[in-house]
């Protein structure tokens, strides 16, 4: 295999340099930062957190804890993946919305929700398909149980189709790669398939935090170098197909008051953004 033309923090690289990052930290992590050309939906924030969730949060009772993934067969709030606000605020739009399909990129500790939230509170009448090319033991018992259909392929090779086929109120769940590169999995479902979905349809992205960055201590101490937020953010702007419908670090950043009222002790960080493509 080629090595890469440029080392690693080199202004031609990807790859960030933390060190770069750190002198350059009072501009990229501001306080207060303003997301450019995307409207962040204060309204539809306030009216979610005070009068939507309320009475649908009070019944997300999950244990704090769970099995290793070999014996696992439920979801558990604090699994280090998708827990704390972002766990909370899909229990609560699954009920609100009904959505006759969900199409989930990248699965695992969400989907055990998605299926538990189906068959408590939806009567399973929502089809699960999970795009997930390396499944954990109990995403394949799931399928096994004909809880969820699951695809062991890249998105990079479902047929568009599945996409397309996507109706108002149904969603697709993304939890992807998080990085923008040729070939991935972020360019094909930005470029390719969020413009062909059908007006109406939900969608989820994860590890999004509009609208701060990516968390300092991910750049500069653990060396991520994720760049889906900005491809996304610049598909945004500007762009009057797709409306923010939530997102929990807008809610943490701009809405806290709000946000503490309804979660209460319970940690308010999150990545969840959840977006809906408008009318044509």
């Amino acid at each position: 295999m080629a090595q890469p033309a440029f080392p690693d923090g080199h202004f031609y690289s990807p790859v960030v340099d933390p060190d770069e990052a750190m002198r350059d930290a009072q501009r990229i992590w501001p306080t207060g930062r303003v997301t450019r050309g995307v409207d962040l939906n204060p309204a539809g924030h306030e009216e979610l957190l005070g009068t939507v969730f309320p009475p649908l949060l009070k019944d997300f009772s999950y244990p704090a804890s769970g099995s290793p993934d070999e014996e696992l067969d439920h979801f558990y709030d604090f699994n280090g993946q998708f827990d704390r606000q972002d766990p909370r605020v899909l229990f609560c739009l699954l009920r609100m919305i009904r959505p006759r399909r969900i199409v989930e990129v990248g699965s695992g500790y969400s989907t055990l929700l998605m299926t538990d939230v189906n068959h408590r509170f939806l009567d399973g009448t929502a089809a699960i398909t999970c795009i997930e090319p390396y499944p954990r033991p109990f995403l394949a018992r799931a399928c096994s149980a004909g809880h969820i259909a699951l695809l062991r392929q890249r998105v990079q090779e479902v047929d568009e189709g599945m996409f397309a086929d996507l109706r108002d109120g149904d969603i697709l769940f993304i939890d992807s790669s998080h990085v923008a590169k040729t070939g991935s999995d972020v360019n094909r479902l930005v470029l390719d398939i969020l413009p062909i979905l059908a007006p109406g349809v939900y969608v989820h992205f994860h590890d999004i935090f509009l609208p701060c960055d990516y968390p300092q201590r991910w750049v500069c101490e653990l060396g991520f170098s994720w760049n889906e937020q900005y491809l996304l953010h610049a598909f945004l702007a500007f762009n009057p197909r797709f409306k923010v419908v939530y997102g929990s670090a807008i809610a943490r950043e701009c809405h806290t008051a709000s946000l503490a009222a309804l979660l209460g002790d319970n940690p308010m960080n999150g990545g969840s953004l959840w977006l809906r493509r408008t009318s044509d």
